[in-house]
């Protein structure tokens, strides 16, 4: 039997957080030591990464007989399963953690604080850096890790990202083509039902799926998309951000027109520019183009909110391409996949080199009785 000592710590709560972790045999002889921050977060979120690294560390090892110890009650009878997970932040983690408890024979002990002072001290020297982090290469995986288990497992926390198409305009009513450097319309009636129809949306969807709950929203800065996000933000009380990446792709010559009339006088271009990565309008953007500012963004978002839902109001095109990118492979995506005005869309990235889908083009929320 070896015993493990777990503690979070965070400061603010959330704030500046990381875990300790100290491991030791019946002798009390210290079989490993380790802590690790985790930016900002909760000390239950940290409290669970902490035994999620231990159990992790152990399965690379023989030890099978373990007791785990920890002065969080909560945690301890979670894992037990005799509390109820109420937080959609934490599901995953308990999961995953109850996962890797599967090839132990395990016990879990609450301790007093007072007898798990060694994994507190680890993790607040982990959190003033005083304290060597456990190599990557020896603890490989995120405490979240995609839903399938046929998916490659994955080394960093996913983002979830709640893309919204804005709602309808009366340029989107009559089929005009409104790009981002074309005139900036605003909500009709209809889209300003459209965008309080997403705002009640995405709680559920992210609580049906058992996600985080959204914490910021980003969108494009045009009025449609502003408009659209402050009606999300007000319901889900969270902050906006705009980032000019999320502007509609660029139809130069073509905005303000239908496409039936750009087809007939402009046929061979239009030609070429269906189905091509790289054909633009006259002054427009080709989707090349939107590819290499939108994925910055994904990259971005992916770094500084990770473990997190952002909410992403943008166009159809960006929508598109966010999609298209979580799908790596597949190319039609980028004009195949429609995305309605109001719609909800959920994926997830681990970094940028896998993503998951959970609902795409969601308009269930968009039908009227």
């Amino acid at each position: 039997m070896i015993f493990i000592y777990c503690d979070g710590a965070s400061r603010g709560n959330p704030g500046p957080a990381s875990y300790g972790v100290s491991i030791v045999d019946a002798n009390g002889e210290v079989i490993a030591e380790f802590g690790e921050k985790l930016g900002v977060r909760t000390n239950n979120y940290a409290e669970y990464q902490g035994v999620i690294a231990a159990l992790r560390y152990l399965s690379g090892t023989e030890y099978r007989e373990i007791t785990v110890r920890m002065d969080s009650k909560l945690v301890i009878e979670q894992l037990a399963g005799r509390w109820k997970v109420k937080s959609p932040d934490m599901r995953e983690l308990v999961a995953e953690a109850s996962r890797l408890l599967g090839p132990f024979d395990a016990k879990l002990e609450w301790i007093p604080r007072e007898e798990n002072s060694r994994a507190d001290e680890l993790a607040n020297l982990a959190l003033d850096g005083e304290v060597e982090e456990f190599a990557a290469a020896e603890i490989e995986l995120s405490g979240i890790q995609p839903r399938s288990i046929r998916a490659p497992r994955q080394t960093k926390e996913p983002v979830t990202l709640v893309l919204v198409r804005h709602g309808h305009t009366q340029m989107t009513e009559k089929d005009l083509i409104a790009g981002g450097d074309g005139s900036d319309p605003e909500l009709s009636e209809l889209g300003q039902l459209d965008a309080r129809a997403a705002a009640e949306a995405i709680p559920k969807l992210l609580e049906y799926f058992k996600l985080p709950k959204a914490s910021t929203i980003i969108h494009s800065p045009m009025t449609r998309t502003s408009q659209t996000a402050q009606t999300i933000g007000l319901e889900l009380g969270i902050t906006l951000q705009p980032d000019e990446r999320l502007r509609e792709i660029g139809f130069g010559s073509w905005n303000g027109q239908e496409m039936t009339t750009i087809v007939a006088d402009h046929p061979e271009l239009v030609r070429s520019w269906q189905g091509s990565m790289s054909v633009s309008p006259e002054g427009g953007e080709s989707i090349d183009d939107l590819v290499s500012r939108i994925r910055p963004l994904i990259a971005e978002v992916s770094s500084e909110h990770s473990g997190e839902t952002v909410v992403l109001v943008s166009h159809m095109m960006p929508v598109r391409t966010i999609t298209a990118l979580s799908a790596p492979g597949a190319p039609n995506m980028f004009w195949s996949t429609n995305f309605s005005p109001g719609s909800v869309t959920i994926v997830r990235f681990y970094g940028t080199g896998f993503a998951e889908q959970f609902v795409i083009n969601s308009c269930q929320h968009l039908i009227s009785d």
